[in-house]
């Protein structure tokens, strides 16, 4: 069946896809993932296949005896064959889905995870629990190393009240931030800076972020998909907190008297990222995500 070509028959030519079958070639799909040890092959497959025939998912399966053009085998190939080298399959799609909202991504910057929207839900319900729409001064936030934009974005997105600044350090994460605010139509700032260093001399109310909080050891032993994202993005330092470090001893003069400070945290470093900011004269509160692992501080 053609759906069994080899590796190599499949990198160098499109013959032997024609009158390929939908249903045959998620076959083929699934099976040259398989090969490359691609977890969830089939359904990896069948989205790349979903994107090429530009349908649902679901759709694959109610047309399966449709026959591919040659064109659409040759677009698939090509597909399949960044999946086995372990290109995430956010990128080659071109988005990621955050809090129920549709977010353009490529290698320029770190794919949301679902582990960062406990820290959006929170600060969501810490905002709502302050501060009542329609009353007031405009709250100010500010979200340091934006990346895509998806904390900033999500924030603006359900509580529009709130003026959101996204700060990155990566002039090229801060061109898909803002591509992602104007296809969803949100209004956020957006400035390049190094961290604190980029938000000085100013007051906020809110400071969210989720900075590289990865040690170089356990770096080392991340999925491979996790080397097609930008290094800059996991990366903090010997042991993975020199963010927290220099968020812990400079963002008092930065904070509002009630200003409150929200980030995200690896699941074992919530005791050595809350005794920074004890020893900075700040309280803090963790808070775990669904699988019970500590996820967010928020220091006080």
């Amino acid at each position: 069946m053609r759906f069994e070509l080899t590796s190599s028959e499949s990198r160098t030519s499109s013959k032997g896809f024609a009158g390929l079958k939908v249903i045959d070639g998620m076959r083929w799909g699934e099976s040259e993932l398989l090969k490359k040890g691609i977890d969830n092959s089939r359904f990896d497959a069948d989205l790349l296949l979903a994107e090429v025939l530009k349908v649902t998912r679901d759709r694959l399966y109610l047309d399966w005896d449709r026959i591919l053009s040659e064109q659409e085998s040759e677009h698939y190939r090509k597909l399949i064959q960044r999946r086995s080298e372990n290109v995430p399959l956010q990128y080659i799609l071109g988005r990621q889905e955050f809090m129920g909202l549709s977010f353009y991504v490529d290698e320029r910057v770190l794919i949301p995870r679902a582990d960062s929207e406990v820290l959006i839900e929170k600060c969501l319900d810490v905002l709502r629990q302050d501060h009542k729409e329609g009353s007031g001064r405009p709250v100010k936030v500010v979200d340091l190393c934006t990346g895509s934009g998806a904390l900033a974005i999500s924030l603006a997105h359900f509580f529009p009240i709130a003026e959101v600044l996204g700060v990155d350090l990566s002039p090229g994460a801060l061109e898909v931030a803002r591509k992602n605010a104007e296809q969803l139509g949100v209004a956020v700032q957006w400035r390049e800076g190094d961290f604190l260093d980029s938000i000085r001399g100013e007051s906020w109310d809110y400071v969210i972020t989720n900075p590289p909080y990865v040690s170089p050891e356990d770096y080392r032993q991340c999925a491979p998909e996790i080397f097609h994202e930008p290094a800059m993005a996991f990366l903090g330092g010997t042991d993975g907190l020199d963010f927290y470090r220099r968020l812990a001893s400079g963002i008092r003069p930065l904070l509002n008297p009630q200003g409150k400070v929200l980030m995200e945290i690896g699941w074992n470093q919530a005791e050595a990222v809350c005794k920074l900011f004890n020893l900075n004269g700040l309280k803090t509160e963790v808070f775990s995500d669904l699988a019970g692992r500590d996820r967010v501080i928020l220091a006080r």
